[in-house]
């Protein structure tokens, strides 16, 4: 398999790379592994906590130096694309634009609780099943302490 590494903090650097890897899929048909070289600042999960392993100055220097959004702006204002007027307007516009979505989203109502139980398997296992069921019958049996108007009604 034809494989690329890339400066996974280097945008140009990986649209070079996709567009590399998409003529190789293309032209010959063949698959093509990126291998995005990057540095992950949070943590693993919420049970990880990175400081143990890694120091604090470590973190900021790719938070604050070397963070791919934070090189793309500074190769933008260096060329003069970008500037402080333009990241104020886009900050509120895309502010704006998050609220009102989150409007939209706190209109609608939820998925019913039952399908935390889906999109895993094509076909639901036995075990999983019964826990769905007995999910349903402990909500049913305690409504004040699971209140479902804001959710759809189960499906099936």
């Amino acid at each position: 398999m034809a494989t690329l590494r890339v400066d996974g903090n280097d945008a140009f650097a990986v649209y070079n790379a996709v567009k590399a890897a998409r003529e190789l899929a293309v032209n010959e048909n063949r698959p093509v592994l990126i291998e995005a070289m990057t540095y992950r600042i949070g943590h693993h999960s919420t049970s990880d906590d990175s400081t143990a392993y890694r120091s604090v100055d470590e973190v900021n220097y790719w938070d604050k130096q070397d963070h791919p959004i934070g090189r793309l702006r500074h190769y933008m204002v260096s060329q003069g694309w970008w500037d402080m007027e333009k990241e104020k307007a886009w900050m509120k516009q895309a502010r704006n634009e998050v609220m009102q979505a989150f409007q939209r989203a706190e209109k609608k109502k939820k998925p019913p609780p039952s399908e935390l139980f889906c999109d895993t398997y094509k076909e639901m296992p036995p075990h999983l099943q019964q826990q769905r069921e007995q999910m349903r019958k402990h909500v049913a049996q305690y409504p004040d302490n699971y209140p479902l108007d804001n959710f759809e009604k189960d499906r099936d």
